[in-house]
């Protein structure tokens, strides 16, 4: 990736979450002090200018500008923090972007986790600061990933550690190593049951989640809602109809809010690697934005 300019700005402190830490940073691309914000939210592992953005950031309308937020689950921050740390975090640049900068028009675009995180985001009404769009690639269930890595067997044994562990009032201790051996970073019991249980915080897209629970989690959506998975993501079982669960997830959004721009992404991988991809990519998010 080449180099490239950021503004970066240091988010004032939550001062009513007595659990956070350091002030946030979020950056800036160019065109700087547009208009509009388009804020890029990461998957599991990755952070701020870990993702080539250059074809996005091309193709974008004029008014709006990228940012990205390093976040407490940022990296390797991501097996010591939750969904819930993520919204409480993007909650702080909203407000700075709405409050300070007076920015009119917010969207989010999740890749990966962050599609999980942007829904989350949603599903706090009225008490967080509102943003106007909500673009969701690669959406995953990771329980159902997961499936690829260890057998029903093993899966279902480390989160019986984890349960364990939480109902010792222990949820926040490691998860021990030989239950999760294919993560370098440690994750917390809390965590790992998130990420993998059934119900767990992060089960926004399994493919065997019933219509109701669905509608939990798509059905208070009342804004503009871009959804592009990618078509050979490979963190997708084999087993599981694409195109019905993208259905299953269209009928569930309220009327008018889904965008008929959504689809799958052609020939793209789970981080969108191909050229190709990341221009189609690219492309069908700045229509969208044209119409937010």
């Amino acid at each position: 990736m080449s180099p490239f300019k950021v503004v970066v700005h240091p988010l004032p402190s939550d001062s009513s979450d007595k659990t956070h830490g350091p002030a946030l940073t979020a950056y800036e691309y160019e065109p700087f002090s547009s208009l509009n914000a388009l804020v890029f939210i990461h998957g599991l592992t990755a952070g701020p200018h870990t993702t080539d953005l250059t074809h996005l950031q091309a193709a974008l309308p004029s008014e709006y500008s990228i940012w990205e937020l390093r976040m407490r689950s940022s990296y390797s921050g991501w097996g010591y923090s939750s969904l819930d740390n993520d919204v409480r975090d993007l909650s702080q640049l909203v407000r700075y972007l709405r409050e300070d900068l007076k920015k009119p028009r917010i969207v989010f675009m999740g890749a990966s986790t962050g599609c999980q995180d942007a829904l989350e985001y949603n599903n706090h009404p009225g008490q967080l600061p509102r943003v106007d769009g909500y673009i969701l690639t690669s959406p995953v269930s990771d329980r159902e990933a997961a499936t690829a890595l260890w057998s029903s067997e093993a899966l279902a044994g480390s989160l019986v550690v984890a349960k364990e562990l939480i109902n010792q009032g222990k949820q926040y201790a490691t998860m021990p190593k030989v239950y999760i051996p294919f993560f370098e970073t440690p994750i917390t019991a809390a965590r790992w049951w998130s990420f993998a249980a059934v119900g767990g915080a992060e089960d926004y897209f399994a493919s065997d989640l019933s219509d109701d629970i669905l509608a939990t989690k798509f059905g208070r959506v009342e804004k503009p809602l871009l959804i592009l998975p990618a078509e050979k993501d490979e963190m997708v079982p084999g087993s599981v109809d694409r195109q019905l669960l993208l259905d299953r997830w269209t009928v569930t959004a309220p009327k008018g809010i889904f965008s008929e721009l959504s689809g799958f992404i052609p020939g793209a991988d789970h981080v969108v690697s191909s050229p190709e991809a990341q221009k189609w990519l690219a492309e069908r998010v700045a229509k969208f934005l044209t119409g937010v």
